[in-house]
């Protein structure tokens, strides 16, 4: 989206991308969006989740691994999507990821492409043309590295931050702590809310969509914690500067992904976190995993990075945040200024004005 608003200055841009059905499902009206519908698809997810829960009873008959990756959902999508991309014109495009790259290559010929998005065993990685990609878009070395190995493309570094305008000052008055993004248990939000149970007098407030299952989970088994205000959970959607407003008000916030998940994907392993670049633009110090991804929260000294996310280790942190505030925030904007997004896409728009 950040990239789109820049690209709009100079040329007839648009997005093509399906209606939105996870944890937020309103729509922009503010861009240029051709939004896909897909009929049927409460039917055909029933459907594949019946053929994975029937996978599920005769693996526990017949012992062994089953795998099934909702097969008729994706069928579906990738026909809507490649109907509609051989009905589009465009003279430069963008394809985001490997399935619309794949898609995009073969109704496009050339195409430039974005990857937010690192999938183990991706099916669609090994359909793909590399010698038709005119550049890519990426966050970082190691990701590229994943990808595409030793081939030399047009690349680009670029985060998923927003634009730098100014420092928020305030110290004073922020209060509080901050959990910003998906509340979903692979974030390890409970395990955040299990520090908020050792340390009750530290006040908490969620915000951001939620799964539905976990805020059930929650407010089942955290209720106390509610009810004394300790936690609280604020869904409402803020656009991006007042998103970053709002983070402002509050002393330090948390970064965090389930350990599992990280051992078992490069994705999130070396992906740094659109929340966490909101956190350097409001000067709110973080808490954060210790992952390679992560790594510049150290080089900055914007936050603490941890190893295991024990009560004690969280506690551990937040008082080295809190012993050096200045310096920390300080880092942040530091930070916030080096992966401003409009200092960063520059080059890049350069060289599409040129192709």
């Amino acid at each position: 989206l950040n990239l789109y608003d820049f690209l709009k200055n100079d040329f007839d841009a648009s997005i093509i991308s399906f209606e939105p059905k996870f944890v937020g499902k309103q729509k922009d009206l503010t861009r240029n969006v051709r939004y896909l519908k897909i009929p049927f698809r409460k039917l055909v997810q029933d459907f594949d989740y019946a053929i994975f829960l029937s996978l599920n009873f005769f693996k526990k008959i017949i012992g062994g691994t089953v795998k099934y990756d909702y097969w008729f959902s994706k069928k579906l999508q990738l026909f809507i999507l490649e109907n509609a991309l051989r009905k589009a014109k465009s003279d430069i495009v963008l394809a985001v990821d490997t399935l619309a790259l794949y898609l995009c290559q073969k109704r496009f010929d050339f195409c430039h492409f974005i990857s937010l998005e690192i999938y183990t065993d991706d099916p669609f990685q090994t359909k793909i043309d590399f010698n038709r990609i005119s550049s890519v878009i990426i966050q970082n070395q190691m990701r590229y590295d994943y990808i595409f190995g030793d081939l030399k493309l047009k690349t680009f570094f670029i985060q998923n931050a927003p634009v730098f305008k100014e420092e928020i000052g305030g110290n004073n008055n922020r209060e509080g702590l901050i959990w910003a993004g998906s509340i979903v248990k692979k974030f390890a939000v409970l395990e955040c809310l299990d520090f908020i149970k050792q340390y009750p007098l530290y006040k908490i407030i969620l915000k951001g969509g939620g799964e539905q299952k976990t805020l059930t989970y929650i407010k089942e088994n955290y209720s106390q914690l509610i009810d004394s205000g300790s936690v609280k959970i604020d869904q409402d959607y803020l656009e991006s500067n007042a998103f970053i407003s709002y983070l402002s008000q509050f002393r330090i916030g948390f970064c965090f992904y389930e350990w599992d998940l990280i051992n078992g994907s490069i994705n999130y392993q070396t992906a740094p976190s659109g929340k966490l670049f909101m956190y350097l633009s409001a000067g709110t110090p973080v808490i954060a995993c210790n992952i390679p991804g992560f790594q510049f929260v150290k080089e900055f000294k914007a936050g603490i990075l941890i190893d295991d996310y024990a009560p004690i280790t969280i506690k551990n942190a937040l008082n080295e945040i809190e012993n050096n505030y200045n310096q920390f925030q300080e880092g942040c904007y530091a930070a916030a200024k080096y992966y401003s997004f409009d200092k960063s896409v520059q080059p890049y728009l350069e060289y599409l004005l040129k192709c």
